[in-house]
């Protein structure tokens, strides 16, 4: 499945939404624990400053001056300036003690930028100051080590999160592709249904989900609705086959009447108009055995690999003398150099690309052009038969290839409107796709095939 179609899924969109909607609750929980965990940490380091100002405060408590003094300068001897500060001196800056950093005495309790502790600027410290006597204590610690913490635990999140977001989105890709697989499924076994293969069912995946339910209750419409369609076709092809036999006879009798009224110009005139009208009836119901033979498939096992430029070549020869007569133009081109093979029946190929030819020349006024075309593309290979007559409004296009459906302006003329539905059975047999297109002026009938492959396997049996 392609990005674009997995994104108009709606499972994909659904599932991407509760993903962004776990994702959103995730990371807000996130920044919730990186707050408390920063929080946290700040206070430790607040609890061990102060905790060390009452350390010097008991020992200047316990040995006086002296005792403070050389407890500072013991620890300033083993204190990493970057990480801890101490300074011991007098209210007015006089200097006792500890680090040598100018302004000290006038800081107060609380977070200060690392420039006025004399490092780096923009480093955090927390200093607490303590007045002892006739000196004053300030006493401080960098954040350096809570901020680092801060920082491996906000990175080993955003890892997490990324790790998370794209497992999510893969999984949700996963999931929704093989639930938009079985829906694919699902509209290809309609799709086929409507072209009238009235065999296919849905494949069931076997876990009783949703969608093996749904798949099951189309299963069971499209059984009831192949019944019908048989039913259907079935009494179409009885009624065909049980009139086709007395009209047939009625035919021949009135051809002996017709032979027997000779010397009689009115009753032959009568006779020949209605053995016509027998005639047409006749061509009608074996248009339509014919239509049914072609739908129900039995035609395939007679497929063989075909050229169109033979058949082309053929029909516009037999059909030239006809649109000559007619002061028409027949033309036929061969637009590709490779062979125009199909694998197919090639009575019903020419039977289809002859009904084209003959509506063109029926349907065209005199000195109208015609042009046959056998062509390949890229992966197909087309015929197509142009004209440059009347044409078919856009509108009346969808309807011409059903069962007796005839435009208004052809119905004087003689027809059953049978021709084009069994263009359109042939075609359908053998899966080209039918495009009626306007010719600007006239109309333009094109169909698309795939190339001819070797036979498969599973052709054998067809």
């Amino acid at each position: 499945m392609r990005l674009a179609e997995l994104g108009r899924s709606t499972y994909f969109r659904f599932a991407l939404a509760l993903t962004a909607a776990f994702l959103g609750a995730y990371v807000l929980a996130g920044l919730v624990a990186f707050r408390a965990i920063s929080t946290d940490l700040d206070k430790r380091v607040t609890q061990s400053v102060e905790l060390a100002a009452e350390r010097y405060e008991d020992t200047f408590a316990a040995a006086g001056r002296a005792g403070l003094v050389a407890a500072v300068t013991a620890r300033i001897a083993v204190a990493d300036p970057e990480d801890e500060f101490i300074w011991l001196g007098s209210h007015l800056g006089q200097a006792v003690a500890g680090h040598r950093v100018a302004g000290v005495e006038t800081l107060a309790s609380g977070d200060v930028d690392g420039s006025r502790l004399g490092t780096d600027p923009g480093e955090r410290f927390r200093v607490a100051v303590r007045d002892l006597g006739d000196l004053r204590l300030v006493t401080g610690q960098s954040y350096e080590e809570s901020d680092a913490i801060g920082s491996a635990v906000l990175e080993a999140f955003g890892t997490a999160t990324a790790v998370l977001l794209v497992l999510a989105v893969l999984g949700t890709a996963l999931l929704s592709r093989r639930a938009q697989l079985r829906l694919d499924r699902i509209s290809n076994t309609l799709a086929e249904v409507s072209l009238g293969n009235m065999h296919r069912r849905v494949p069931l995946s076997g876990s009783g989900d949703d969608l093996d339910r749904l798949s099951t209750r189309i299963n069971e419409a499209l059984a009831r609705l192949e019944t019908t369609v048989e039913g259907i076709r079935q009494v179409s092809v009885d009624i065909a086959h049980d009139l086709r036999t007395p009209i047939s006879r009625l035919g021949i009798r009135l051809e002996e009447l017709l032979a027997e009224a000779q010397g009689q110009p009115a009753l032959s005139q009568r006779l020949e108009t209605a053995s016509a009208e027998i005639r047409q009836i006749t061509a009608t119901f074996d248009s339509l055995l014919r239509i049914a033979q072609i739908e129900a498939g039995a035609r395939k096992s007679r497929f063989q690999p075909v050229a169109l430029a033979d058949i082309g070549a053929s029909l516009h020869e037999a059909y030239l003398p006809v649109a000559e007569e007619r002061q028409q133009q027949l033309e036929f081109t061969i637009a590709t150099t490779a062979a125009a093979l199909v694998y197919g029946d090639r009575d019903l190929l020419t039977q289809l690309f002859a009904n084209l030819i003959e509506n063109a020349i029926r349907h065209s006024p005199a000195g109208a052009a015609i042009r046959l075309e056998i062509g390949s593309g890229t992966g197909s290979v087309y015929m197509s038969v142009a004209d440059n007559g009347p044409g078919i409004p856009a509108g009346e296009r969808p309807n011409v290839t059903r069962r007796f459906y005839r435009l208004d302006k052809s119905r004087q003329s003689p027809g059953s409107g049978l021709g084009l539905a069994l263009v359109k059975a042939i075609s359908d047999l053998h899966g080209a796709t039918l495009e009626l297109d306007d010719n600007a002026p006239g109309l333009v009938v094109k169909l698309t095939f795939e190339p001819c492959n070797p036979p498969r396997g599973d052709l054998a049996g067809i």
